[in-house]
């Protein structure tokens, strides 16, 4: 690449074209082997589809002679008597004799193949013995007609062939077979006579299973007495096969006169009805002479179009190169400041059009780069407003950097912001900067005012207010000062209008199209940073309201549980001991003679010791009193004792740093997220050993839950929302947030589960807002 890219363009378009001439005459010589490829293949196609047509005209003659032959037996239901025999023979012969196929002579055997009448009748035949001969022998035992291949029979005194049809008696048997001998040197003429003719070299031949030629047309040489094809074997091997080929061969059976060898087309098509097939010789230089003829065509033309493709590479090349280079020369003058020198060439083609849209360009070069000056200080414009906007979501910070951000891009010294007071639906003033007096507007507050500044805001178009009859406020004392007017700009968000913006202006300042464009760019921008920072704003409230209401909840929700509690412990669980205690006092009284009674009584203690257990339980869980009593450490630890070990989960519990209470929010709240860990680890985790871990420093409390449970998908399970499970953890999730601290949980499948909590020691005064996840 580096050798075609020190070339130049002549040279590169020089080896160009020769390489597509390269290119080109291959494909074409490709395409031209193919078409000749598929010229011979057409025509060695046709000749074997000119033997098939032969093949099915032969099966034609030999189907019609097995037709008759089964016509004749299937009078027969036993071996016939001499007078039926010559009746039926002479009606056979006529039948024959009008298809032009001479029979030779008819017989008739038995079912051990001896003959036991014959037409012309001859003394010699009688008893003899055919079942010698394949076919008759498959006739009489298979009982299925038959065509032989070509027999020289001494008995016979000729070359024949022999058509045999089985004849059944009445219980469908085997009784014998009529066989007729066919005259092939009497009939062969009748047999092709419709054959077609191949060009002036080919002719047909008829071969049987053996490989021995049985008839042959002109203009092939004269039939020899049993002579064999030129392949008998691969012959024979079509024939048993049922398939057809076609080929190209050297002839191998000339007459010592002619020892010349010459190459052949020979098609090959078997019979279906014998173990025949016909054969299509033709000299391969007649057949294949349109393809010969049409290769000489191709080599020519090639040559052609290769000379013409030679000079019309030329002649482009001359045409191209020679004006790229005036263009070239002009191009380094115009790279050089030099806009004069491109002159445009008087062509019509593409060399001159690109001349003139260079000229064009050398024209239009300087505009365009003032116009891209301009674009590029539009965009630094834009984009140092859309950063400075985006640095605080405070709404007096975005004001005022937004403001003096315009104010920097218009060079003015004053400007101001009125916004959309959402309640009386006005436009308040809400920042300003340098000279103000030109926008204390009385009419701003007023709602249905005609002033520029109410249209801006209801068209949400930017407005170039320089006269008296727009604002007001443009009076002498305004001019005086050497303000001409201002430019009022909507900011927008979307559909819907928050406010506008003022920045004076100069007598002399005039604003393009471009400037106004730039101008909406920028009120959008500012909109956007103002609807964001009022979203935040309520988004902040609402959190705090929340917040707070789910603060009181869950205060309302411990109050309640300990009210539940202390009534579950302080009257049932006083009344259930109360019970325990009368139960114990009846057994003692019961005599030794009623031990059913007693037994009863025992049962009925341990139901009600039971229930005691279960509410004391319950009691634990909904508020253990140990908690105010004895502190957070003590709690936990036996609350995992009473849930973890009595299923068999081993505990491993470690606490450090608990020298002082904690304040009783920060204690229930704790205690109620490993509650709840604990309560989905014996719920879903399927754990054999959890480790459980609390520290407490100056600050803050960090308290560990480790399982080597299934665990589970965090992601997943946080993203559904639905289940016990991803309730818990985000009931977990919420007490963390007001409390102000951080919540991790780390699991995989199979991999167990690590929840950790940091909290303040302290309750903050807005802990909703301080959440860290």
């Amino acid at each position: 690449m580096a050798f075609f890219a020190d070339l130049s363009l002549q040279k590169r378009i020089g080896l160009l074209v020769l390489a597509g001439l390269v290119v080109g005459l291959g494909l074409f010589s490709w395409l031209g082997v193919q078409a000749l490829k598929e010229n011979t293949q057409r025509v060695l196609d046709q000749r074997l589809d000119i033997a098939r047509i032969m093949a099915n005209h032969l099966d034609g003659t030999l189907v019609h002679i097995i037709m008759h032959l089964q016509n004749v037996t299937g009078s027969y239901h036993e071996l016939p008597t001499e007078a039926e025999f010559l009746r039926e023979t002479g009606a056979l012969r006529e039948v024959m004799a009008d298809s032009r196929i001479s029979l030779s002579s008819v017989l008739v055997a038995d079912n051990e193949g001896r003959v036991v009448l014959v037409e012309p009748q001859d003394s010699t035949i009688i008893n003899t013995d055919i079942s010698a001969y394949p076919e008759v022998s498959q006739t009489l035992r298979m009982g299925i007609p038959t065509v032989s291949n070509l027999i020289n029979d001494d008995l016979m005194g000729k070359q024949m062939v022999l058509a045999a049809s089985p004849i059944f008696d009445g219980n469908n048997r085997v009784i014998g077979a009529l066989v007729g001998s066919i005259d092939i040197e009497q009939s062969s003429l009748d047999i092709f006579e419709q054959s077609i003719q191949v060009g002036s070299t080919g002719y047909t031949e008829i071969v049987d299973g053996n490989g021995l030629v049985m008839a042959r047309t002109e203009p092939g040489f004269p039939l020899k007495a049993s002579e064999m094809s030129d392949h008998p074997g691969r012959f024979a091997a079509l024939i048993q096969e049922g398939k057809a080929a076609v080929r190209t061969c050297h002839r191998c059976h000339e007459t010592p006169q002619e020892l010349q060898r010459r190459r052949d087309v020979l098609a090959f098509a078997p019979l279906s009805s014998a173990s025949w097939g016909v054969a299509i010789r033709q000299s391969e230089e007649e057949a294949l002479a349109p393809t010969q003829q049409l290769e000489r065509q191709l080599i020519l033309l090639g040559i052609i179009v290769l000379l013409g493709a030679l000079l019309l590479a030329w002649m482009i090349m001359q045409g191209i190169v020679k004006p790229i280079r005036v263009l070239t020369a002009a191009a380094m003058k115009v790279a050089g400041g030099d806009f004069k020198a491109a002159i445009p060439m008087k062509r019509r083609d593409e060399i001159g059009q690109l001349s003139q849209a260079f000229s064009i360009m050398t024209r239009e070069l300087d505009a365009s780069r003032d116009e891209l000056v301009t674009r590029n200080e539009e965009l630094s414009a834009l984009n140092s407003l859309a950063a400075t906007v985006s640095e605080s979501l405070n709404l007096r910070d975005i004001l005022e950097k937004a403001l003096r951000k315009v104010m920097e891009v218009a060079r003015t010294g004053a400007g101001c912001v009125f916004l959309k007071d959402t309640r009386d639906n006005e436009l308040k003033l809400m920042f300003c900067d340098g000279p103000a007096e030109i926008f204390k507007c009385r009419e701003a507050g007023i709602t249905d005012a005609g002033c520029a500044c109410h249209q801006v805001w209801q068209h949400r178009q930017t407005l170039m207010v320089n006269h008296v009859s727009q604002c007001p406020r443009l009076d002498d004392g305004a001019t005086a000062d050497g303000i001409g007017g201002f430019i009022s700009i909507p900011l927008k968000s979307k559909n819907r209008t928050l406010g506008i913006m003022n920045v004076v202006c100069s007598e002399d300042t005039a604003f393009s199209e471009n400037d106004f464009r730039l101008l909406d760019s920028i009120g959008y921008h500012i909109g956007l940073a103002i609807e964001n920072s009022i979203l935040f704003e309520e988004a902040k409230q609402k959190e705090q309201v929340r917040g707070q209401l789910l603060n009181s909840i869950i205060t309302a929700q411990e109050e309640e549980r300990k009210r539940i509690s202390r009534e579950l412990h302080d009257e049932y669980g006083q009344t259930l001991a109360g019970l325990i205690m009368n139960i114990e006092s009846m057994e003692k009284m019961l005599l030794a003679e009623q031990p059913e009674l007693k037994k009863k009584l025992k049962d009925a203690k341990s139901i009600v010791t039971r229930a005691l257990d279960d509410i004391r339980r319950l009691t634990f869980d909904l508020r253990p009193s140990a908690l105010d009593d004895l502190g957070l450490v003590t709690v936990i630890r036996a609350y995992a004792q009473t849930h973890l070990e009595s299923r068999d989960i081993k505990v491993k519990f470690e606490s450090q740093g608990f020298a002082r209470r904690l304040s009783p929010t920060v204690e229930t709240a704790v205690f109620r997220i490993i509650q709840e860990a604990i309560n989905n680890i014996v719920k879903h985790a399927g754990a054999s050993s959890v480790r459980i871990r609390l520290a407490s420093s100056h600050d803050k409390i960090t308290a560990i839950v480790e399982d080597d449970g299934r665990g589970f998908d965090v992601t997943a399970t946080f993203s559904s929302r639905i289940g016990t499970e991803s309730l818990g953890l985000l009931g977990i999730q919420e007490r963390v947030m007001l409390l102000g601290g951080t919540f991790t949980i780390e699991s995989r499948p199979g991999k167990g589960t690590c929840l950790k909590i940091v909290v303040p020691a302290a309750v903050p005064h807005d802990a909703s807002l301080s959440h860290t996840a």
